[in-house]
């Protein structure tokens, strides 16, 4: 059986600082304190694995790299599922250049910072990016549902959307180019 990921993204509404007050308060405890991510998603020049609905990614954080492969993804009920098979990967900059080798060229890049909790079986990762601050909660579904709840959100507010997918709505709202659009968090690192 395939390793697969089953998460949903919930829009933060009050201050990061009182979602992770909340998050301790509901017995979840720090799995990995705040830090920097690059993300850069990758395709062929036909856009074949974004047609299929699949995704390959290479992440580089200041802990390593790694390497995601995502399939096409289910929605049940707001909360999606999806294959996921990932592997730490030495350096970030060559397996890019890999990848380049074997045709798949960056296609999207975006950054943020991550703060992830663990509570049981639970991640939950508080996100702060360019277009807002969202948390992702990954477990089994009955637990994402108790997780979300317990934090205040409905099921009406669940997002299934990918960050790819939340930052080319963003874009076409705001009227932005797409050519060589880069999601970047600013020098400043919000604080």
């Amino acid at each position: 059986m395939e390793p697969r990921e089953t998460e949903v993204k919930l829009r933060m509404n009050a201050p990061r600082t009182r979602v992770a007050a909340r998050l301790r308060f509901l017995g979840a405890s720090l799995h990995r304190p705040r830090h920097f991510e690059d993300n850069q998603i990758l395709d062929d020049p036909r856009r074949r694995l974004y047609r299929s609905g699949s995704l390959i990614r290479v992440r580089t954080t200041p802990h390593g790299a790694t390497l995601t492969f995502k399939g096409p993804r289910r929605v049940l009920r707001g909360i999606k599922t999806r294959v996921e098979m990932e592997t730490e990967i030495g350096d970030g900059i060559t397996m890019l250049r890999v990848l380049a080798r074997l045709g798949l060229r960056p296609v999207f890049r975006y950054q943020k910072f991550r703060t992830v909790y663990r509570k049981a079986s639970v991640l939950i990762a508080l996100d702060e990016t360019p277009i807002g601050d969202y948390l992702e909660v990954e477990g089994s579904r009955r637990e994402i549902v108790r997780i979300s709840h317990r934090l205040g959100f409905q099921r009406t507010e669940f997002i299934s959307e990918s960050y790819h997918e939340l930052f080319e709505a963003y874009r076409r709202l705001h009227h932005l180019s797409s050519k060589n659009m880069v999601f970047g968090i600013t020098t400043s690192k919000r604080g």
